[in-house]
């Protein structure tokens, strides 16, 4: 194992952790020099001086094997939210170390889960920290890795494929090099043009950069209490379900879409099933809410539904009501999409609806054998043909996701939660949606939860982000 390349990279991703820290200094000074402007100073030279020692003592390494790039990429993102939690836990107020590693592991994986009652009490430079790890988070740590991790083609392109799959491709096609940069791209793009709307709406500028790195990074965060229902107005709502549907796009189609000026993302198979099954939930939900006698105005119950099916469907969780007072028809609806999200390419968590597109092609295909054994049944993506390998691939995928969720959810419930709490809280960890039902729903907050609950789902929470297969192989894979 070559240590030195592994502490070199991780390193790199610490100063980049600590310069969104200093940044967050600047805010706290610009508001006054508030409460988190020592917390975060101190967090950020912390940062800084762990980050820069192998930069500066450690000789560069040309080369790693994959599993080494597995061991930076896993402990680059633990590493992150372990000094992620300094400003919070220096801070202090209801920031005790187990809430601090919550607050933090939830923002740096765009969960949005959050352990405070009142948020609004947080100093402005705390607040804008907490939003910038979305920001990091969203995109993705194993972005920053692409960008610096020496030139070896196989490492970079498996560990690209944690964050952007083949499925949802179609016939978008580059190197894993211009990847890179396309993401980045696209992912500052959305945030500058999603900040000026909301500036546009009438969003101060803290709350609209804030907002936008929930919004764009699909995380979940907001530095009010009522989250984005406080600002009580329809066209802010709008932007932020455009910019919630973009953001759960592969971001490598909606590149394509606007530079090769085609709609590629839109003739997507994928794309389709993701926007049939938001289009569907949202129809149900409405008729749920309608006949449940819930709301006498149905164009009030059509966007609350649209905007709340969104908000979940796509792993965000910003919130305009309270879902689970809703019927338990409708919260089915939810949470089956908390375990789908959005697709491959995308900052959204979840299963993704790659995985769930090919699972239902793949049965189809196997009902079409069973009825004509004779038949070629292949299953496909638009052009592109899925092997058996790889869906086989996928429904392991899917059997050790359900089967993490139940481990998490006994879990919990052994701490002494709630069954509906343990249960949906699991399925909300994992796929990194935030709020989940029950007493830890839309309006409420994980800061009851217990100690020993937290510390794991904070680890449930990195595993999801990382992708399963990732966190597993990392103590699955030989040495090579």
């Amino acid at each position: 194992m070559n240590f030195r390349a592994i502490t070199k990279n991780i390193g790199l991703a610490l100063l980049v952790d600590a310069g969104f820290m200093f940044l967050s200094v600047i805010v706290s000074a610009l508001y006054g020099f508030d409460s988190a402007f020592s917390p975060l100073l101190i967090s950020g030279m912390l940062t800084l001086l762990v980050g820069i020692l192998p930069i500066l003592f450690v000789k560069k390494q040309d080369r790693i094997t994959t599993r080494e790039g597995f061991f930076i990429l896993f402990f680059a993102w633990l590493l992150s939210c372990l000094f992620g939690l300094l400003p919070y836990a220096l801070w202090g107020g209801a920031f005790s170390l187990e809430n601090a590693w919550f607050e933090s592991v939830s923002g740096f994986t765009a969960s949005g889960a959050t352990i405070l009652s009142d948020i609004e009490s947080l100093p402005h430079g705390l607040l804008f920290w907490r939003s910038a790890t979305h920001f990091i988070g969203g995109l993705g740590v194993v972005v920053f890795m692409m960008m610096i991790l020496p030139s070896s083609g196989t490492v970079k392109l498996k560990m690209r494929r944690i964050e952007v799959a083949d499925i949802s491709a179609g016939d978008y096609n580059f190197h894993s090099n211009k990847i890179v940069s396309i993401v980045l791209t696209v992912y500052l793009s959305m945030m500058v043009l999603c900040t000026l709307l909301f500036l546009l709406s009438g969003m101060s500028i803290f709350d609209a950069v804030t907002h936008a790195f929930s919004v764009v990074a699909t995380g979940g965060f907001s530095p009010r209490n009522a989250s984005i229902g406080a600002f009580g107005s329809r066209w802010i709502e709008l932007i932020a379900v455009v910019f919630m549907l973009l953001s759960s796009l592969h971001y490598g189609l909606l590149y394509s879409s606007i530079a090769g000026r085609t709609f590629n993302v839109f003739r997507n198979p994928v794309t389709k099933f993701f926007f049939a099954t938001i289009g569907i939930g949202s129809l149900l939900v409405f008729a749920s809410l309608m006949l449940s006698g819930g709301y006498t105005n149905p164009f009030e119950a059509a966007w609350q539904a649209i905007f709340n099916v969104v908000s979940i469907g796509t792993s965000t969780g910003l919130a305009t009501v309270d879902t689970s007072v809703w019927p338990p028809f409708c919260i089915l609806i939810l949470l089956y999409l908390t375990m789908q999200c959005g697709c491959s390419g995308s900052t959204t968590g979840g299963m993704k609806a790659d995985r769930i597109w090919v699972l239902t092609r793949a049965v189809k295909a196997q009902v079409v054998r069973t009825i004509h054994p004779n038949a070629v049944i292949k299953v496909r993506s638009g052009s592109n043909v899925i092997d058996s390998e790889q869906v086989g691939s996928i429904a392991m995928f899917a059997i050790l996701y359900l089967a993490i969720v139940f481990i998490g959810a006994v879990i919990y419930a052994a701490c002494g939660m709630e069954l509906i709490d343990s249960f949906t809280g699991s399925f909300a960890m994992l796929g990194n949606v935030g709020p989940a039902f029950g007493s830890v729903g839309s309006m409420s907050n994980y800061g009851a939860v217990p100690v020993l609950a937290k510390i794991i789902m904070g680890l449930e929470m990195i595993i999801g982000r990382l992708s399963l297969y990732a966190a597993f192989s990392l103590f699955a894979m030989k040495k090579a």
